[in-house]
């Protein structure tokens, strides 16, 4: 590596003590004439920097084009920063983390009690904050849904990795599947759906699983751009979308499944709906209907749609006529299957919690980012050739074989029709077979100890009980299930201030791979300004006792009724 311009380059002994003197710079104390060093303590550091999906989340985005991310989302963070890659089955999806394995430490405050409202309205006066962070995201967190912080923070959902992961330590899917069960929590979140539990599966059927498991999570949804009803800023985006029920049941293993299938033609406004067609698990049409566009269609496709003039000549069923059909037939728990759905969602101008999209449950190459056609699926899995005619496509054709593929799907297994599974088969002949009790995830401190990484969450015993039983729980199993190695410092710390709080986490920094605090706070209207400010001189203090090349995530965990924020910086040397 070639620094500098001049003859008397520095050895590599040399440059060596230079990064470690640079690790000891303060802030506040960069020595003068310096610049050589701190350009190659930067070459080092770690940048935090935003995907499309973390800029349209970004509070510098119009509120009516926002769309905010899932609390799952800032957990991946975390999880990076500890952990590097091993926890990621794809790169994630809103932002880039260079350099990540160079994050020197993780910290996290949580503040429960204050919102995007609270930002917004005391952010100019907040200096402290303003100043350190570059990045402010607006998230759904559980408190809009009477959700638990704590159990969605603690609790990591299994990726798809961490499922492979688990195949290998304890020979069995079983935990995978029951991971899912987290499903139901994120959709309430985001749709109308009455309290109640899913139903034991019954093996009886044939399948292998319950259908349950390749079902959209709500996260996937907002990652292959369905139509969700978001509270708070989204909604304006879909302001003319309607939800295809009033109220919707818990989805279970026994809901029934519809294939859907859509046929769209260009006009003057852009693509519009001009078929419809929906089966039942009998590959029965339940509903078949033409569509008359309001505008003047331009190009009516017929290569790819099968529409003609003719076939629309007679036809007067517009959008709202379809919306109301499928409304009232659909039942609340109904499950809608098709091969890229969100595009017929989106003809449709309909919104629905329980998708499965043959898309992204089949994959052919090994790579997420590559979805198959749905002629390649029919093709290679049912020995069937769709798509041939020269009058384009059949939307009932289309709907059967999306239904019938995921059919066969679930009478095999997860694994099935899914190259990035496969291709790790290999690995599961040398599982390791251990007893594992079944749990809804593995929590971020499971995590923490087995890869021999250290942890504290401070606060108040108003919060620290949430945290004590899944702290309890990996500790536990961790030792019942290795039995040997002694387990890593995983400490839960309870104070009886605030002050408290700010100070041990700030003396904890140096000590700990993650330190968090969490605060239950109530901002009184009357001295609000004075709150804030107090809380953004304890963001100071933190960032202060931060290591160069620390992240430091901060989160208002929002209210009953408005989102919360995330900011988000890597300690450099600027």
């Amino acid at each position: 590596m070639i620094i500098g311009n001049g003859p008397e380059e520095p050895t590599k002994k040399k440059r060596r003590k230079n990064l470690d003197a640079a690790d000891k710079l303060n802030e506040n104390e960069k020595p003068i004439g310096n610049e050589m060093l701190q350009k190659v303590r930067k070459k080092h550091i770690p940048n935090l920097r935003l995907k499309p999906a973390g800029d349209i989340a970004s509070l510098l985005t119009a509120e009516q084009e926002r769309i905010p991310l899932m609390l799952t989302d800032i957990q991946h963070l975390l999880l990076h920063s500890l952990f590097g890659n091993i926890n990621l089955s794809q790169p994630p999806r809103w932002y880039v983390l260079d350099k990540g394995d160079h994050v020197s430490q993780t910290t996290c405050i949580i503040l429960e009690g204050l919102s995007i409202q609270h930002w917004e309205k005391y952010h100019e006066q907040m200096l402290n904050s303003k100043k350190i962070f570059k990045h402010h995201i607006e998230i759904l967190t559980p408190s809009v849904y009477n959700g638990s912080l704590v159990k969605e923070l603690a609790l990591v959902p299994l990726s798809e990795n961490d499922k492979e992961a688990i195949i290998q330590k304890y020979g069995s899917m079983n935990l995978a599947l029951e991971a899912r069960k987290d499903l139901m929590v994120m959709m309430k979140a985001v749709f109308p759906i009455e309290d109640g539990d899913s139903d034991n599966f019954d093996y009886s059927t044939g399948d292998a699983y319950p259908r349950t498991q390749l079902i959209l999570s709500a996260w996937q949804l907002i990652e292959d751009n369905y139509p969700l009803p978001l509270k708070g800023k989204l909604q304006n985006a879909y302001a003319d979308y309607v939800m295809t029920k009033e109220e919707y049941k818990p989805v279970t293993a026994k809901s029934p499944m519809f294939g859907l299938d859509c046929e769209m033609c260009l006009t003057s406004a852009g693509s519009e709906l001009t078929r419809v067609t929906i089966v039942n698990e009998k590959y029965e049409s339940v509903y078949e209907t033409l569509v008359k566009p309001y505008n003047d269609i331009t190009d009516y496709l017929t290569r790819y749609s099968g529409i003609t003039a003719s076939l629309l000549e007679n036809v007067n069923k517009r959008l709202e006529d379809v919306q109301k059909e499928i409304r009232h037939l659909l039942p609340p728990d109904a499950i809608l299957v098709g091969h890229s759905l969100n595009t017929d969602l989106h003809a449709l101008k309909m919104m629905h919690p329980y998708v499965i999209d043959t898309s992204i449950v089949f994959n052919i190459t090994g790579e997420r980012c590559r979805k198959p056609k749905l002629k390649v699926l029919a093709r290679e899995f049912l020995n069937e050739i769709i798509q041939s005619g020269k009058e384009g496509h059949c939307s009932k054709e289309d709907a059967v074989a999306a239904l019938k593929v995921v059919q066969l799907k679930l009478k095999k297994n997860l694994e099935f029709g899914d190259a990035v599974h496969t291709k790790r088969k290999q690995y599961k002949e040398n599982m390791i077979k251990v007893k594992q009790k079944e749990e809804y995830a593995l929590s971020i401190f499971n995590h923490i100890i087995e890869q021999k990484k250290t942890s504290i969450v401070v606060g108040c015993d108003n919060i620290t009980g949430d945290y004590h039983t899944y702290l309890t729980q990996a500790k536990e199993s961790f030792n019942s299930q290795l039995k040997k190695n002694k387990t890593k410092k995983v400490k839960l710390c309870t104070v009886d201030g605030v002050e408290e709080v700010i100070s041990k986490l700030s003396e904890s920094i140096s000590e700990y791979n993650l330190a968090m605090a969490h605060l239950k706070l109530e901002i009184n209207t009357d001295n609000a300004l004075q709150q804030m400010l107090e809380i953004d001189a304890w963001i100071q203090r933190v960032w202060d006792s931060l290591k160069l090349s620390g992240l430091f995530v901060i989160v208002f965990g929002g209210t009953t009724d408005t989102n919360g924020i995330a900011m988000m910086k890597v300690k450099d040397v600027t």
